[in-house]
């Protein structure tokens, strides 16, 4: 390393630069930031950009104009010197301190903080990870034929008191205090009993009733109703949708039940199956079924099993992260909150409130997600270098030629695809995916009671790891089971 130049440690994963910046250097940056901020600032008698820097210095300060030119000088010694080693900052050098030296140099010391990596993997071959037990095939099968049976029950009219699933023709009329609500109005409206779609309250109170029963029910209403205006003035009455605490307020719901009415269950045999569902028979269809969701549940059970995994060894793993590194995947988390808000068209407030969290907690719940998703990181890049996995050229141009058949220019996708760093972050990813399958491989899923459970990669993920000819590829989405954002990481390969 250069004379004067020197490396520390200074924590876990990140090292202290030092270096010596000398009076003549660093006088003509200042001179250069103060030509600089003179162009910014309005000195009387002076152009832009023209004043003396003495003058600069007396409006703005010295320590102004001297950070300004250090925020020149650094960045490129701190490359300068970083170039002669293998460290390479995962976010950007933080200037920690400035002392006075001789003739006039600084003394520069810079924070560096460098990407984590494991010396050592933990032991994951063989534990045993409890997966959620899914509903077996057969009674899935049987609650789909139910809903289909129920979706093209007719309705008939019944005399009788209301049941949970049945349904009414209603005409409501709503009162909000002694305005009524004409935006909760309905005439003739036909409602499922128990669907609690208007509300629960509602629901309990239609239970029992009669065609011609007229009833009153007091029941809150809906909280989007203080975006809405009502038919009577409001003037002073910004809250009557909400009581003093905040809660929607109560309204009385006059309902007149005009008819009750009932499915009228079909028989479920081979007819009702050829005339609904165009299967030649309820085995036809039963069979259909099972098998659609027996690909579905392998595949359910298997990303189950892949993110249990991984998060099991994620939550074993002491790790000392670096703080800086922590707060920018944070920053990243949350900058990707407000655009998924933006595209919800709401705020960061308003979710907030929906959700019944303060700021404060909100951020230590992102601390959370940040420290696992880098640990989880850290952990998949570990295991991609001890078990030697790989994504090689030719799987990577079957990945791009596929995504280029989906696009709309297949050659523009391409070009751009060999113009741009993509193709080896794409590579990234699989490699990342692949590694997280390769944990899932190596242990023995158990359900709640410590009894293994047999668990089968889908043919997309076995692909990654035996011999094409003896594998059946077709089917299944192939979709990545690893998703993670993150901070420049020095290496992605």
């Amino acid at each position: 390393m250069t004379a004067g130049n020197s490396l520390a440690d200074a924590g876990p994963y990140e090292k202290m630069v030092s270096f010596e910046i000398s009076h003549s250097d660093l006088d003509r940056a200042m001179n250069r930031a103060s030509r600089q901020i003179s162009r910014q600032v309005t000195i009387a008698g002076f152009r832009p950009g023209k004043a003396p820097r003495r003058l600069v210095e007396n409006q703005v300060g010295f320590e102004r104009i001297r950070a300004d030119a250090l925020e020149e000088l650094v960045p490129p010694r701190v490359g300068e010197i970083l170039s002669e080693t293998e460290i390479a900052p995962v976010v950007p050098p933080l200037l920690e301190s400035v002392t006075d030296g001789a003739n006039g140099s600084v003394r520069v010391e810079v924070r560096v903080t460098t990407w984590p990596r494991l010396e050592s993997v933990p032991d994951y071959r063989g534990r045993t990870v409890q997966v959620q037990a899914l509903p077996s095939v057969s009674e899935e099968v049987d609650a789909r034929i139910q809903q289909l049976r129920h979706m093209y029950a007719p309705l008939q009219t019944v005399d009788r008191a209301v049941e949970k699933g049945d349904y009414v023709v209603i005409d409501m009329t709503a009162l909000d205090g002694e305005q009524s609500v004409e935006s909760l109005a309905l005439d003739g409206f036909s409602y499922e009993v128990g669907s609690e779609r208007l509300n629960a309250r509602i629901d309990e109170g239609l239970l029992g009733q009669e065609a011609g029963d007229e009833v009153n029910i007091s029941a809150p209403l809906p909280e989007w109703l203080s975006s809405q205006a009502h038919t009577a003035d409001e003037e002073g009455r910004s809250e009557a949708s909400e009581d003093k605490d905040g809660e929607p307020a109560e309204g009385l719901y006059q309902i007149r039940i005009v008819e009750v009415q009932s499915r009228s269950l079909p028989d479920l045999d081979d007819a009702w199956a050829s005339e609904y569902t165009g299967h030649d028979s309820l085995e036809d269809l039963r069979q259909e079924m099972g098998g659609e969701l027996e690909t579905q549940r392998m595949e359910t059970q298997w990303r189950l099993l892949a993110t249990g995994t991984l998060a099991e060894l994620t939550s074993e793993l002491e790790l000392d992260l670096p703080e800086r590194l922590e707060t920018a995947q944070m920053e990243l988390l949350f900058r990707n909150h407000l655009s998924s808000l933006e595209n919800a068209k709401t705020d960061h407030m308003t979710y907030l409130e929906r959700v019944g969290l303060s700021h404060e907690q909100f951020l230590e719940g992102l601390r959370g997600q940040a420290v696992a998703g880098l640990k989880s990181r850290i952990l998949i890049e570990a295991v991609v270098d001890t078990e030697d996995l790989v994504v090689d050229d030719a799987e990577l141009a079957e990945t791009l030629e596929k995504a280029a058949q989906e696009a709309e220019d297949s050659e523009a996708f391409l070009r751009h695809m060999a113009e741009s760093g993509h193709p080896e972050q794409i590579r990234s990813d699989m490699l990342r995916a692949r590694a997280q399958a390769f944990l899932a491989m190596q242990v023995q899923p158990v359900d709640v009671d410590g009894q293994p459970v047999e668990v089968e990669p889908p043919s997309w993920v076995r692909a990654w790891f035996e011999p094409a000819e003896k594998l059946d590829t077709g089917g299944g989405s192939g979709e990545a089971v690893y998703e993670a954002e993150v901070i420049n990481d020095p290496d992605p390969d």
